[in-house]
């Protein structure tokens, strides 16, 4: 009998148990659950940490951040996307690439009724995702600024400072190279760093405003305008403070020599602060944006919108009710200030957001605010066809600095290879 008794109850206490378990997958199971997918595989304990938040605000969404490496994002996003098997909330490009997305109708329109916090952001953060008869279809995520790191210590030695005007700064590289160190961790290697940090924030200061790029984007100037022939010629002068062999110098090689301290100021975004002090926390870092050609004049900065976040055109029902709840968190100011502190060197949107923990990151901000926003030029308009800017401006510098081309020959290789552009 005892036996009998023993053997009814374990029966019982392992029916309680797996009721039990039964009972905690059900409550699991019974939260809404999102998935958003990036090319920033570097963030993922960031967004990690900024999604449990989220979740204290909402505890019935749960949010998986599932990230893909930046080469491979727009393949295997295309993948999904016509397998309908996509995250329900797709980070975005700017302009041309966000916008085919967007034409193919795999994300949706969204407006101020779906997101509220959408009517606190500037007009320039929401234009990359806004079509000509206004429709938006992604939320603007961060965005960052071209310009220098310098290595602190290295200018002290020297007596250096952050130059003020370009002529300041060859200055500055001219001693850096008279002393034997390396000016600039910069190489041609990679068209996309040409593109982005040499061209994008040399141009800036060689047309003196943003309102030259309004006009190119007009088609009311071209390659041959000489403010455009006069970033080659400066191209060409800071050229000559490049490491030796620049030409096979690509973007990892560039972070080595400036995080090994073997050159002094590295040429790139913003976005790069969190890597340079979590790879060599020692390392001592200023920052400066392209000085301007006048002493006086405002500093027209390199500018971009890194990301958008669009809802996905299959996420339906309490999901898409979700989606919509989770990005307009996103977009407030709770939502845009964890951002900012947890992905150190990119910067929400939301122009309440402004207590940055990260004292350099909080100066870039500070300073940011105050200067000419000049849009990197690679991606408005210049990116629909091919060539695109990035690939010819790519082989204009390689022909300028290694096929000895002039710059009005460099300006006019650019005319030819995207004429696509001007007819």
């Amino acid at each position: 009998m005892k036996k009998i008794l023993l053997i009814t109850m374990l029966v019982m206490l392992g029916a309680g148990i797996v009721f039990a378990q039964a009972q905690t997958e059900k409550e699991v199971d019974a939260g809404i659950k999102l998935t958003v997918t990036s090319w920033r595989t570097d963030d993922l304990a960031a967004w990690n940490r900024i999604n449990a938040e989220f979740s204290k605000d909402y505890p019935n969404i749960i949010v998986s951040f599932e990230p893909v490496t930046a080469t491979e994002y727009d393949s295997v996003l295309m993948a999904s996307l016509q397998s309908g098997r996509a995250a329900d909330i797709i980070f975005l490009r700017t302009y041309g690439v966000g916008r085919q997305i967007f034409d193919a109708g795999y994300v949706i329109p969204l407006t101020v009724d779906d997101i509220p916090n959408l009517s606190l952001l500037p007009d320039s953060a929401i234009n990359p995702w806004r079509t000509e008869k206004g429709v938006v279809y992604g939320i603007p995520g961060s965005s960052c600024y071209g310009g220098f790191f310098y290595n602190k210590v290295i200018f002290e030695k020297y007596g250096l400072s952050e130059p003020k005007t370009y002529d300041e700064l060859l200055r500055v590289c001219k001693t850096l190279q008279s002393n034997g160190v390396t000016p600039f961790a910069f190489g041609i290697k990679d068209s996309w760093m040409v593109a982005e940090y040499l061209s994008g924030n040399v141009l800036p200061a060689a047309t003196v405003s943003s309102a030259w790029h309004r006009k190119l984007m007009n088609k009311e100037v071209t390659y041959m305008d000489p403010a455009y022939i006069k970033h080659f010629e400066m191209i060409k002068e800071l050229a000559q403070y490049f490491p030796k062999g620049h030409e096979g110098i690509g973007y990892s090689d560039m972070q080595q020599l400036f995080l090994s301290e073997r050159a002094a100021i590295y040429p790139v975004g913003t976005w790069e602060l969190n890597f340079l002090e979590t790879t060599n926390p020692d390392l001592k870092l200023g920052w400066f944006f392209m000085p301007p050609l006048k002493e006086g004049t405002q500093i027209s900065a390199n500018f971009n919108m890194i990301m958008g976040y669009g809802i996905n055109s299959k996420t339906e029902g309490e999901k898409l009710a979700a989606a919509k709840t989770y990005l307009n968190w996103l977009a407030g100011v709770k939502g845009s200030l964890l951002f900012g502190n947890e992905v150190v060197g990119q910067f929400a949107t939301n122009p309440k957001a402004t207590e940055l923990e990260n004292t350099i990151a909080a100066d870039m901000a500070a300073r940011g605010a105050n200067v000419d926003k000049y849009q990197q030029i690679p991606y408005e308009k210049l990116s629909d066809r091919s060539p695109d800017y990035t690939a010819a401006i790519g082989e204009a510098v390689y022909k300028l600095l290694m096929e000895n081309y002039t710059p009005r020959q460099a300006a006019d290789f650019m005319m030819s290879a995207q004429s696509w552009y001007f007819k």
